[in-house]
């Protein structure tokens, strides 16, 4: 961070500098997916909640929120069930960043745009499913009202107590239609000067649209009438954000080693090799970073598990157990992304703490490629005509169940997304080789494309190698493994009853701790049928530099500080301190910042403390 004071000894423009290794795929919040897309959306747009640097709950442009009493009214009059309508209390303090109050009626536009089209604004649909309609109570007070989609029923919803999802302007919106929204609106309004409006902590500049176009660098300003100074005590001590896109990582590491970026997002490639130059003090004033992170991304195998696509023989619950057995998981950790990932379990992540299930010894399928064959051999697949690969006989579960014919190779149709997979091409390579080892072909087709038919409309696939982040609360990620998400976010089209009945009632469980039992449960059902074949949790990685910044905290400790909190503004960025600003003799310190800085010894600044704004400590 770079700066220079003028002459009358005013504090010079500061701009926080973030590398990246990939674009903001699309400024409109429905359509992006990239990560680096979901921090732009944080910094601009704004959501009811966000979350904290200990990963809970915090207020946003809702300052309060709880499911309406029983005895309310409203619920007597209409016999809905506690827990199916939650009220939240909204900031009055917000604006737009065209200077238009925001208000109850932008959100009741955004949720209500969310629910009623459910197909055309495919993003929201882990929570849209369920919501019903919202309704205004007054310009700062909405409620919710929650439903299973598919009975009409009102039902109890836990995680309405977190919706991440971005509020839009209605002023500039309301006059488009649902479709163009979800599917082609570009994110942005032509010909204005401030082409893109959220309430977030930046705003855009008149240039975005030609930013974004070019790909180079997309420049952000801080939002000097934020709402969550008055409402909480947050405030960005510095001016603008770049973030700068690189398409190579070496060329990242060189900017950041040379004080060109204040900090950078690697995705594997290189990122070993800055840490030890770090280590050995080759590189200095940089800090690294790694760790499995908030958006707890996972690597997969994705099974369709309908009667669609070449070789039904996978629907074998068999078939796919002993291939699990014959993966290596390890391998791909350890060698392919060498040790900054780790072998994968169940669908959520350890990083979730909360919500996280570990199968226990009798229930985790463990690394054996003999017991593999074995179990192929025993269900009656067993290589016939001496190819090498096992073929579905009379005895096999394939062929009894009418599946397949007999004489049907265990010949398997594979997709690989490399756009969406770091090291698809090796990983889909060490797949192969696990599985030819015990009897079975994988074919693999590498494909270029972020979606395409072969992942929401698969027919000519077995299986695909993909890859995923989620939110939070369990509910988005289970949500995607249920039959509800078939005409979505389901690359699987897995059902089970027993799965069903447990997901449905992790929604309406309000109590915490029951709740936890039915998420477990969930995790457990599909770790055990396999549907997904989850191989590893990749860790996020980030390096930054000490001497441009003070404030970034303890990642460890408190693991929401990662830019990779993209629920709302990181709260990183109300740490931040500019050391070109604080060590300035003539620059006065908030008082509230003050505790950020002891002292300096020679040109490096020690820190004992680190601002931190609280929730629960703001009220």
């Amino acid at each position: 961070m770079m700066s220079i004071w003028d002459d009358h000894g005013n504090p010079p423009d500061t701009v926080l500098r973030v590398g990246v290794l990939h674009p903001v795929d699309s400024p409109n919040p429905y359509i992006g997916i990239e990560k680096t897309a979901q921090l732009f959306y944080s910094l601009v747009y704004d959501c009811l909640q966000s979350v904290d640097e200990d990963l809970d709950v915090t207020p946003n442009l809702a300052t309060s929120w709880h499911p309406v009493s029983p005895s309310d009214p409203e619920l007597h009059q209409t016999g809905e069930p506690y827990g199916a309508v939650w009220q939240y209390n909204l900031t009055h303090n917000a604006f737009w960043h065209d200077g238009v109050p925001f208000t109850a009626a932008d959100v009741v536009f955004t949720f209500n745009l969310d629910a009623w089209n459910y197909s055309s604004i495919w993003a929201a649909q882990p929570y849209s499913y369920f919501m019903k309609d919202t309704e205004v109570v007054d310009n700062y007070t909405v409620r919710v009202h929650f439903y299973e989609r598919a009975t009409g029923n009102s039902i109890p919803v836990a995680y309405a107590n977190m919706l991440p999802i971005p509020i839009l302007p209605k002023h500039k919106l309301e006059n488009m239609d649902p479709y163009t929204i979800g599917f082609n609106w570009t994110g942005m309004f032509a010909g204005e000067e401030l082409p893109i409006v959220g309430t977030g902590p930046f705003t855009v500049t008149k240039d975005i649209r030609q930013e974004w176009i070019t790909g180079d660098q997309i420049t952000l300003v801080k939002n000097t009438n934020y709402h969550a100074q008055k409402d909480r005590n947050l405030e960005i001590h510095f001016d603008k954000i770049r973030i700068y896109l690189y398409d190579d990582p070496v060329a990242m590491r060189y900017a950041l080693a040379n004080g060109q970026l204040d900090i950078a997002r690697f995705d594997g490639p290189g990122f070993a090799g800055l840490e030890r130059d770090v280590d050995n003090g080759t590189v200095e004033n940089v800090v690294t970073y790694r760790g499995l992170g908030p958006t707890q991304d996972f690597v997969y195998l994705s099974w369709l598990m309908n009667n669609q696509g070449p070789n039904l023989a996978r629907l074998d619950p068999t078939v796919r157990t002993a291939l699990a057995m014959a993966t290596n998981k390890s391998w791909i950790a350890s060698s392919i992304y060498e040790g900054l990932a780790q072998e994968a379990s169940t669908v959520t992540s350890p990083f979730n703490t909360q919500w996280h299930y570990e199968p226990n010894a009798t229930e985790r399928i463990q690394f054996d490629p003999e017991g593999a064959r074995q179990m192929l051999e025993s269900a009656g697949y067993v290589d016939t005509d001496g190819d090498d690969v096992r073929e579905c006989t009379q005895t096999s579960y394939a062929v009894v169940n009418n599946l397949v014919a007999v004489d049907e190779h265990l010949s398997f149709e594979m997709a690989i997304f490399r756009y969406m997979v770091r090291d698809a091409s090796e990983i889909g390579e060490s797949i192969r080789d696990n599985w030819r080892d015990v009897g079975v072909e994988a074919k693999p087709t590498v494909l270029d494309g972020v979606m395409s038919s072969w992942t929401y409309c698969p027919v000519d696939l077995d299986v695909a190698l993909m890859a995923s982040t989620q939110d939070l609360d369990p509910n988005q990620v289970l949500f995607a493994q249920s039959m509800r998400a078939w005409g979505g976010w389901s690359d699987s089209r897995y059902f089970s009853e027993q799965f069903e009945e447990n997901y449905n009632l992790s929604i309406s469980a309000m109590s915490p701790d029951e709740r936890k039992q039915y998420v477990d449960n969930c995790q457990r059902i599909h770790y055990l049928d396999i549907p997904y074949l989850n191989l590893v949790y990749t860790e996020q990685l980030f390096a930054w530099r000490n001497d441009s910044l003070v404030g970034w905290g303890h990642w460890d400790s408190d693991p929401g500080l990662s830019l990779d909190n993209i629920w709302g503004a990181p709260p990183l960025l109300f740490n931040l301190m500019p050391v070109s600003v604080v060590n300035h003799p003539t620059y006065n310190l908030p008082a509230y910042s003050a505790a950020i800085v002891c002292g300096t010894v020679g040109l490096g600044l020690v820190v004992v403390g680190v601002l931190r704004r609280r929730a629960s400590l703001a009220g």
